[in-house]
């Protein structure tokens, strides 16, 4: 009697492809779907799919047991970053943050205009505010940097005149900016 390759017994007269004790046509009538590669072809890749696999070397960050890839660093670094950028922002506005709104302004003449704006920031804070006076262009025909404060209150209400260079039609505050206290 001779051997399949798995090592079980095969029948010399069975030609069709299938294992066991033939019936009387001489065959089992079960299909041979046995492997028959046997158990000494295991390669590394059947190993690794049954017991996990490992990052290719060079690929990643090794952290712990585990690779990490440049992806998630620099998703991470980025998070981070940001986190810190945002509350580096917080902090700075919420010290002497200060906030300003145009009321109106008056053309006096071509070569003066009066503003009128409203400033709020903490009492006793000291801020310095910048108006820009345009011409119906856009263009700055005037330009006033106008300290402010410090006020016993939060709000307080301020008109200034700023000189121009030819007819303004319109003047705004550019910024208002708390000043550092003299030490």
């Amino acid at each position: 009697m001779s051997h399949d390759p798995a090592g079980r017994p095969v029948d010399a007269a069975d030609t069709t492809g299938t294992t066991g004790t033939a019936d009387a046509t001489g065959t089992s009538g079960v299909p041979d779907t046995a492997d028959t590669t046997g158990a000494a072809d295991l390669t590394d890749a059947t190993l690794a799919d049954r017991y996990g696999r490992t990052a290719p070397r060079g690929r990643g960050l090794r952290v712990g047991r585990r690779r990490v890839s440049a992806y998630a660093l620099a998703i991470t670094a980025f998070v981070v970053l940001g986190t810190a950028v945002v509350g580096w922002i917080a902090v700075d506005n919420a010290r002497g943050a200060v906030e300003w709104k145009d009321v109106g302004f008056s053309v006096v003449s071509p070569e003066q205009i009066d503003i009128t704006f409203d400033v709020s920031m903490a009492p006793g804070t000291t801020a310095v505010c910048s108006i820009d006076a345009l011409s119906s262009g856009y263009a700055q025909v005037g330009h006033l940097e106008v300290p402010v404060g410090p006020n016993a209150t939060a709000d307080a209400r301020y008109t200034v005149s700023v000189a121009t260079s030819q007819e303004a039609t319109t003047a705004v505050i550019d910024t208002c900016d708390a000043v550092d206290p003299a030490p």
